[in-house]
This record gives C-alpha cells, structure tokens and sequence, in this order.
C-alpha cells in the first residue's frame, strides 16, 4: 500500500491537453490538483522540493486560455502498463517492486534505441512472471528482488 492508499481507491484518468499533472480526491468531495503548462519539469521540481517551492522561470500558465480540459477513461489494452500496474499493486508483496524494476530497465532500453516502445510492456510482464514472488517481503527481499527483476527484464531485451 503505498501512502497509505489501497489500489482500490487509485483511479487513472487520460487527460489529453496535460495541464492538469495530479489531483486528489478527498472524503468530502473536494479535489486539490496540480495544475501547470504541458510540460513535467514543475512537477519533478515539485516532488524533489516537497514541501518547499523553488522559483523557477518555466512558462506560466494562462487561465484565460485553458478553456478546454477533458478527460477519458483509459483503454488498458493500448495502455498496457497500466493494466500491468495495476495487477502489480493489487497483487501486491513484491510485485509493485518487480514492476518498477522492469519499467526502469525497458525505458533505459528504449531510450538507447535497444528495444521498440511496444516491446516495453512485453518485457516487463515477462519479468512479473520470472522474478520469484514473495507475500511480505522485508527490506533485503526488495532489494534482492529488485536486483533479480532488472537482471532479468535485460535479458529479455
């Protein structure tokens, strides 16, 4: 459970204009988001920051121009990471762990031109049926396993 929060309570939506970053719904109804021009610089500066705010001189977003903001449900078979993910988190133990692991191993792969972007999840969802699964894995069990699923997402590349 990450923060605290079950997968249940985790929704994904597509939001195809990528102003809005992050948002959070919280018991009441009430929803606080990220928002910010489509570009992830601010919200990685964010997330390194936390709880601080560094100036920085990124493009400012313009209310008066947004006047669109959508959003759709997510096709899980075009997106296959997430349906991955979520397998990941509800199965969970080290399965969160070995995702991870893999996704880092594929992207670095893709980045260097080693393997093609559809490929990507093929590899990773091999790599969750490889690496031995464990139900309450302690600190060394992560990072044995972390160890074992980028070893074994390479060979697959």
């Amino acid at each position: 459970m990450l923060f605290g929060v079950r997968p249940d309570q985790i929704e994904v939506v597509v939001h195809p204009q990528s102003v809005i970053h992050s948002m959070v719904q919280f018991e009441d109804g009430s929803v606080k988001a990220q928002l910010g021009m489509p570009d992830m610089r601010l919200p990685i500066q964010y997330a390194f920051s936390y709880p601080y705010r560094i100036k920085s001189s990124f493009e400012r977003i313009d209310f008066t121009k947004c006047t669109n903001l959508t959003f759709e449900q997510p096709d899980t078979k075009r997106f296959r990471n997430l349906a991955l993910a979520y397998e990941a988190m509800n199965k969970g133990g080290n399965m969160p762990c070995i995702v991870n692991a893999a996704n880092e191993v594929v992207v670095a792969a893709f980045l260097r031109d080693e393997i093609g972007f559809l490929q990507m999840s093929d590899v990773i969802e091999q790599t969750m049926c490889k690496v031995s699964y464990i139900n309450q894995p302690d600190y060394d069990d992560y990072v044995a396993t972390d160890a074992e699923a980028r070893r074994i997402a390479a060979g697959l590349i």
